[in-house]
This record gives C-alpha cells, structure tokens and sequence, in this order.
C-alpha cells in the first residue's frame, strides 16, 4: 500500500504488503470481531460506511518508495477482480465513493458512462477497475469522488530538519525499513492474488502499520520549541480526511444505508477515526468478504 506526504523537497511515505473463485458472496462469520478501531455492530439509523483501502494499481514511480505496476489487465488479474467484485457486491452497497478529486464529479460520471458502454476499461486504476466494475454490477449511475487533495507539509518542519539533524536521520532510517519492506512485498504480490493483497492492507497490522510506523513515527515528536512541524502536518493530514468524510456527507442520497468508500489504505485509520465520532455514520471492516 502506498501513500505519500510531500514536505517540500522531503517525502515521507509508508509501503506494506499486501484461490478458488467464490461462487456466491461469503457472509461474515458469526460472533467475527471486526478490527481494531471498528464498532463490533452498528447502531439503528446509523449509516453503514465500508471502508476498503487499497494500493495503486498502476504502481508508482514519484512517491518516496517506489512500486511496481500490477499487471491488472491480464486474464489472471481480471478474473480475481471478478471475484472480488462479487464478495463486494454481496454486502449491498447503495452508493459507491471512491479517492478521486470531489470537484471531478462530472467527469467521473462521464468516465464512467463510456465504461458502461464500452463493457471494458484499459485503465489500471483501481478507481475504475474496483468502483466502476462494482458499480456496474449493482447497476449504479455513478460513482462519487470525495478526495480533498491539498498541500500538508509545512515551513517549520523543513527549518527543523536544517536545525535539528536528528529528526531527519529519525525519518531517513524509518524510510530505509520501508523500501525494504516494498521490495519484499511486490515479490509476494506477484504469487498471490488481490483478495490477499487487500486482505491484507486491511488487516490490523495492515493499517495500523502505515500511520503508526511512518507518520507518527516520524512526526509525533518533530518539533522544540515553538517549533511544531511534525504535530502540524499530522493535524493537516487529519483535516484532508476530515474534509473527505465531510465531502461523503455531500453526494449521500436520502435514504442510502450502504456506502462502500474505496480508498487508498493509509486513509482509512483517520476516516475510520471521524466516521466513529458521527453519530450518523458506522465504519465498517471489508475484511469478512475478503475471507
């Protein structure tokens, strides 16, 4: 899984790893405990929020740890996609909202309409391959974007790397363990298929892994004085998923129980985090349709 916060000429990013076709959707097992941080059951009224995070399909050559493309369009790929596609659909969502920009919500329909005409989409992002594939098969008219892309590095944090060495040495040494771990995972995700892949980033270790190893690792404690870098650019992390969550608020349609959120992974502790504390919203685990 990969996400990355630009601080100037600094980046900080995490990296985590992530058959038999499953003729009808499985349901989750009984007395199952969701993950960490996810209600054990939903309260009446409450709007139910599956949030599936996952990585970028058509890799990454930009971020601070690189990753290989997915070979997504191969037949291998594309049946595991069908498969998954059916888990999904088996849990009922009503509305599908997915990370692309919230002002691309005209376009995104139109994308998506020539995808429902075309039948098929050579595009390898998981946006139209994951949430236009579900979309179809549950004869949705959209998909909904409610990204809020917006700067979250700060001044302070690059005069405390200048002034305070150490906190960069703090960073690079977390990042060295990261790109490690990436060469080891692309390895692993060559031999097991996208369920396993997604199965894991949403796994405990999967999502706690990100945010608690590379961000708050690096952040939480970046900072002397009046100094406050590293507390600030979590807390502008923490306002783009806010704002994203808020933007949910927006394209929710009057009596809509089921929104199934497709995300990159390391969004999805923050949003889990805000959903919880609205009394309108239920976060929801994937993981028992990934079994």
């Amino acid at each position: 899984m990969m996400e990355l916060w630009r601080i100037g000429g600094v980046g900080l990013a995490f990296a985590l790893a992530s058959c038999a076709p499953a003729a009808v959707a499985p349901a989750p097992m009984a007395n199952e405990q969701p993950p960490t941080g996810f209600p054990a059951a939903c309260r009446p009224g409450e709007v139910e929020v599956m949030l599936l995070g996952t990585y970028h399909f058509a890799g990454s050559s930009t971020d601070a740890v690189d990753t290989p493309a997915t070979d997504i369009l191969g037949p291998r790929r594309q049946a595991e996609l069908e498969e998954l596609v059916t888990r999904l659909a088996g849990w009922g969502p009503e509305q599908i909202a997915v990370e692309w920009p919230f002002s691309f919500a005209d376009s995104t329909t139109a994308r998506y309409r020539r995808y429902l005409a075309q039948g098929t989409v050579r595009s390898h992002d998981e946006v139209e391959q994951i949430g236009f594939r579900l979309a179809r098969r549950l004869g949705h008219e959209t998909v909904h974007p409610i990204d809020h892309q917006m700067p979250i590095g700060n001044d302070s944090i690059e005069a405390l790397y200048v002034r305070r060495p150490e906190f960069k040495a703090h960073s690079d040494s977390l990042m060295a363990v990261l790109r490690a771990d990436a060469d080891s995972t692309a390895a692993w995700q060559r031999e097991t298929s996208l369920i396993e892949h997604l199965r894991a980033a949403n796994s405990d270790e999967g999502l706690q892994g990100g945010n608690s190893f590379a961000m708050f690792g690096s952040m939480l404690a970046a900072g002397e004085g009046r100094n406050r870098g590293g507390p600030q650019l979590l807390a502008r992390w923490y306002e783009r998923n806010i704002i994203m969550a808020h933007n949910l608020t927006r394209v929710l349609r009057p009596g809509t129980r089921r929104v199934l959120v497709l995300v990159g992974s390391g969004h999805v502790p923050s949003m889990r985090n805000v959903l919880h504390e609205s009394p309108d919203f239920c976060p929801v685990s994937p993981l028992p349709y990934l079994r």
